[in-house]
């Protein structure tokens, strides 16, 4: 059987392609629990301040999340990969580096409703939060 040329290249360069973009996205950064990166995502916290015209407290809570994603990715970190990170077995109520980071992942999360949750967050970061309002009480 005969494979037509063009078919041939198509079938050539696909999974060359396929690498290339998977290649080509950055990976999830989680932002770890230590004094120097808080300290990043502070002057980050500041730098994107600037864009906006009220406090993040203020603001509808798609706005809020938008804010602290845009915190994170101004530090090199990935909100929802430090959400889920913080959030598995091993965090420490008493450490206070991860009472504060996990203060700023749950800002856009605070005082919102079960129905509100599911419409700003995946499952996974849904269940993180849950956990981590359990541990930081």
């Amino acid at each position: 059987m005969r494979i037509p040329a063009t078919l041939r290249l198509a079938l050539l360069i696909t999974p060359l392609l396929h690498i290339a973009a998977c290649s080509s996205q950055a990976p999830q950064k989680p932002a770890p629990a230590d004094h120097a990166v808080l300290e990043e995502l502070a002057q980050a916290y500041r730098k994107v301040g600037e864009d906006y015209p009220m406090q993040p407290q203020a603001m509808a809570p798609e706005g809020r999340k938008e804010f602290v994603s845009r915190v994170f990715a101004e530090a090199g970190y990935d909100f929802s990969a430090s959400l889920i990170a913080l959030a598995r077995p091993g965090a420490d109520r008493t450490n206070q580096d991860q009472r504060d980071l996990a203060e700023l992942l749950l800002l856009p999360s605070r005082g919102l409703s079960d129905d509100a949750l599911a419409r700003l967050y995946t499952a996974d970061e849904r269940k993180s939060i849950q956990q981590l309002r359990t541990i930081f009480r």
